[in-house]
């Protein structure tokens, strides 16, 4: 398998929970995100992120079951029976983690995601908080607003499974501090055309588990 990463590059220039349980009765796609948090995101901030990387996703069209897998995200004793399941074809994962600046040189990526190449899909993203924080300070916005943004961004990866970016919309390769300030909707919005390709995607993925179900086993 030839695995690439995409990722989402914080621009140094400077003036530089849940989805809809009925998304099938609706005929949405669903993507099934499992979280691991190895750096831990307070719980307020986590939801709120959560509940803004599902409303991007949602007005492309697709519906999101997040999943969380680490003990201080779930807030229960017991994780989701789901998290030691073997994955479905609609389910990615997320981690979240620390990568400080002094391990990358040059342009400092926000996250991202491992696509196979030759399958053209993927199933894990991830996202840099050091990164994340960094950005949204110097564009004196919510951090959970920037991390939300690049949720949304490594998981349209995911779907597409691509490495390539858009020219414009939330799924084009450099954001800067001004343009997040600027807040203009068009640029953290899954253009429209892009968005039908994720759910495609998703529903191919959903087929694909559909038709290994009756696949009978060998000596059936």
């Amino acid at each position: 398998m030839n695995f690439v990463t995409s990722g989402l590059i914080l621009s140094l220039t400077m003036t530089l929970i849940t989805a809809r349980p009925d998304a099938a009765i609706l005929g949405r796609p669903l993507l099934t995100v499992r979280t691991y948090q190895v750096t831990a995101v307070p719980s307020r901030d986590w939801n709120a992120v959560v509940r803004s990387a599902t409303e991007i996703l949602d007005r492309a069209g697709i519906d999101v079951d997040w999943v969380h897998c680490s003990p201080n995200a779930s807030g229960l004793e017991a994780l989701p029976a789901r998290c030691t399941m073997p994955y479905r074809g609609n389910e990615v994962s997320l981690r979240i983690v620390r990568r400080p600046a002094s391990a990358v040189r040059g342009n400092m990526p926000l996250g991202d995601s491992m696509v196979d190449a030759s399958t053209h899909s993927g199933i894990l993203a991830t996202i840099y908080l050091d990164h994340v924080g960094r950005l949204a300070r110097q564009a004196r916005v919510s951090a959970t607003t920037v991390m939300a943004r690049a949720i949304a961004h490594e998981l349209g990866h995911l779907l597409l499974g691509t490495s390539t970016h858009s020219a414009y919309g939330l799924m084009r390769p450099t954001w800067t501090p001004d343009e997040l300030a600027r807040n203009r909707p068009i640029d953290w919005t899954i253009p429209a055309e892009e968005g039908q390709k994720m759910q495609q995607a998703l529903a191919r993925r959903a087929e694909s588990d559909l038709a290994a179900a009756r696949t009978p086993a060998l000596g059936d």
